[in-house]
């Protein structure tokens, strides 16, 4: 099975890469000017390839597996062998997914999915092409690695599934605990990299976006994360069997529940990232997947929870103990994910997805409690710390911490709650960086948890600096004009094609400050695949934190000058043409939101203004926008009918802080042509660094525990042959 998948593998490869655009698969996601990395990422580019691609990953992974278990658990005697029951539940996953691709074939011809409109044997000369968003170095190297990360929380899964049948739970964890180590490496740097493709390209400034696609990866991670704590407890002391396995079998079921969530169609309206519905066979068909693994998995842990009762012995840990403390710690990262799991479902329930502040408003306090327990548990013994000891071991790292945390506070971190999680993730870095100095030197690879944990806290204090603290403006660039944004001046020079891409363009923009300049690129292009302006960002990395350039458009004949033009946030005051104007409010009264799904309705917005004159007078002045099927238009509005200025709302963004830009226009004076100008967002993210090491740091953190545990299990059969 799993070389006739790999066989299959290869050769939709091979009708990819020559172009073979009979087949409706590689019509509909490749070209012929495609380079070969871009050519080799159309076969995951839609569901029949990614179906595909995870099935080829699961029969790669099996052959790693069945060499793993013929080496490791070969001492057994055939009551204890784990290896038929383990490859047995893995080759029930992978005949699952291949009968996904029966279903869901990417072999159909053209003629076959559109037989009203070619003949048969009819070949396209070319194909529709990759969408412009995914023809992108990182975008070639994410999918793989994050299927890889699904694919290998199946082993686990099958561990505990097997140890569950056989009743026998002294060696699963053992076997099982390398794999888990390494999905949950693979996983976490899959969901990462795509965060890292979100930030370089689609533009809007950020890396996660709580997109119910991107955190239905994040909640399987969570979960084995939660797992290999949950497993290292049982390891030293023999209890938690049940949460363990719970834990092994809910990431894969997490797995398979964001399978169905972004397969089948429900998310559809809900995330950019989702496929459109597969259809009614695929959707029944997963639903099957999903509730007899599930259901299995969960049925099993029933039925044998008489005999995972954890042994009572006589000298139970006290609750001042590394024990309690990597209990609390797995039931804090648990919340954490049915949080995101609960958010993530909500288009199951009702129309619409959960704001984003949702899941930060819940996530921050536990993320604080993660950092914090992780850094005591470090410090803690496994069943009694002796307290005296104990709390001399937290003056250096409390020290440090309060000097750390008192100097972000007094440099501007005002939010109590963002300066907890500062100082609780300076803390356990402390610990942890200390600890793992210590045991690095001894040896590195058993550092690797402590080093795991350091690149946790690094992402924790990344993410603060560069969501929290992101300063961003939006600025229009006239043609040769200098203007100074966020600290740095900007001169737009103009477009140029792009060497080898005459369909794209840099529009180049000289940054200076200090008396250094460099050039930053921002693209924008008209996509035919898309029909419409692609935008792709351009960053400058400058260590501590990155100028990110973002397009917004280019505007060429422009209905108002420069001068006549400003940008409000609520409350906030311009002088535009000696007038005094002040955004005092947004006007909803003639907006219907009811009406907005009605074709044809028109709707108003507007914004109130009040406009304190050069004589002193105070008036105000309603500005308002229209909506509709023509699409939008900005109403003029005088304060008086015989006045020359006249006031227009031309944008309002309500996404965050609300703001409005409008324009003033005298109309005595003679009107001006505008210059080529570039509007485009500028921001700064300080210390983003730390987000992108912290990941490497955490990366390397399991490949050393999980190198470290693969040594392990060598030396115990080594120990047990001689």
């Amino acid at each position: 099975m799993a070389v006739l998948t790999i066989f299959s593998a290869a050769y939709l490869l091979y009708l990819i890469i020559t172009h073979q655009f009979q087949y409706t698969y590689v019509w509909n996601y490749s070209s012929t000017d495609l380079p070969i990395n871009l050519l080799i990422s159309t076969f995951y580019a839609g569901q029949e390839g990614s179906f595909h691609l995870w099935a080829f990953l699961m029969a790669v992974l099996g052959v790693f597996l069945l060499s793993y278990m013929t080496n490791k658990d070969s001492t057994a005697d055939q009551a204890n062998k784990y290896e038929p029951l383990v490859m047995g539940v893995f080759a029930l996953i992978q005949v699952f997914l291949l009968f996904i691709l029966i279903i869901k074939s990417p072999y159909l011809f053209v003629w076959e999915s559109f037989p009203n409109d070619v003949q048969i044997g009819f070949v396209p000369p070319d194909g529709r092409g990759l969408n412009p968003l995914l023809q992108n170095f990182w975008m070639t190297i994410h999918p793989p690695i994050l299927f890889t990360g699904f694919s290998s929380l199946a082993i686990p899964f099958s561990f505990a599934i097997a140890a569950l049948i056989k009743n026998k739970y002294d060696k699963w964890m053992k076997l099982a605990m390398p794999w888990t180590l390494f999905a949950g490496m693979v996983l976490g740097l899959g969901i990462m990299l795509g965060g890292y493709w979100a930030y370089g390209v689609l533009g809007w400034g950020g890396y996660w976006a709580w997109d119910p696609v991107e955190n239905s990866s994040f909640v399987p991670w969570l979960i084995i994360v939660a797992g290999i704590h949950s497993m290292i407890a049982e390891e030293k002391l023999g209890k938690y069997k049940k949460t363990s396995l719970l834990l092994c079998i809910l990431a894969f079921a997490a797995v398979l529940y964001s399978t169905f969530l972004t397969r089948s169609g429900i998310l559809g309206d809900a995330s950019v990232h989702s496929f459109v519905d597969p259809g009614y066979e695929v959707y029944l068909f997963l639903i099957i997947f999903l509730s007899l693994f599930v259901g299995g998995g969960f049925g099993l842990i029933l039925f044998r929870l008489k005999n995972l009762r954890s042994i009572k012995t006589e000298k139970q840990s006290e609750l001042f103990s590394r024990e309690t403390a990597l209990f609390v710690g797995v039931v804090t990262i648990s919340a954490a994910a049915l949080i995101v799991a609960v958010g993530t479902s909500a288009p199951l329930i009702f129309k619409g997805t959960v704001d984003p502040a949702f899941y930060n408003r819940f996530n921050l306090p536990l993320a604080i409690l993660i950092a914090a327990i992780n850094g005591f548990s470090i410090l803690l013994k496994w069943k009694h710390s002796e307290e005296k000891k104990f709390l001399k071991s937290l003056y250096i790292p409390l020290i440090v911490t309060g000097v750390v945390t008192l100097t972000l506070v007094i440099v501007g971190v005002r939010d109590l709650l963002i300066a907890l999680l500062a100082a609780a993730a300076f803390f356990a870095l402390f610990i942890n960086a200390e600890m793992a100095f210590r045991i690095f030197m001894r040896n590195r690879i058993k550092a690797g948890p402590y080093i795991a944990h350091i690149g946790l806290m690094l992402l924790f204090l990344g993410i603060i600096g560069s969501a929290r603290y992101s300063e961003e403006e939006n600025i229009s660039l006239p043609l040769n004009s200098t203007k100074e944004v966020l600290g740095y001046n900007l001169t737009y020079k103009g477009a140029t094609p792009i060497p080898g891409d005459e369909q794209k363009y840099h529009f180049n923009v000289i940054v200076e400050k200090d008396g250094k300049g460099f050039l930053l690129q921002p693209i924008m292009y008209y996509s035919e695949y898309s029909e419409g302006v692609m935008k792709n960002p351009d960053i400058a990395n400058l260590f501590v934190k990155d100028l990110y350039l973002s397009p917004m458009s280019l505007e060429t004949n422009q209905d108002f000058a420069m001068e006549d033009m400003g940008t409000l946030k609520k409350g906030e005051e311009k002088m535009i043409h000696g007038m005094n104007v002040k955004f005092v409010d947004v006007d909803m009264s003639k907006f219907n939101r009811e009406s907005l799904d009605e074709e044809g309705k028109e709707n108003i917005m507007g914004a109130d203004l009040e406009v304190t004159m050069p004589d002193g007078s105070k008036q105000m002045v309603k500005a308002l926008q229209k909506f509709s099927p023509e699409g939008m238009q900005n109403i003029p509005v005088k304060i008086n009918p015989d006045d020359d200025m006249t006031f227009y709302l031309l944008k309002m963004g309500v996404s965050g802080e609300t703001t409005i830009d409008i324009a003033v226009v005298d109309e005595s004076k003679p009107k001006e042509e505008a210059p080529e100008t570039l509007v485009l967002t500028a921001s700064i993210k300080p210390f983003i660094n730390l987000v992108w090491a912290g990941t490497v740091v955490m990366v390397l953190g399991f490949y050393f525990s999980l190198l470290s545990r693969y040594r392990k299990l060598k030396v115990k059969k080594t120990e047990k042959a001689v």
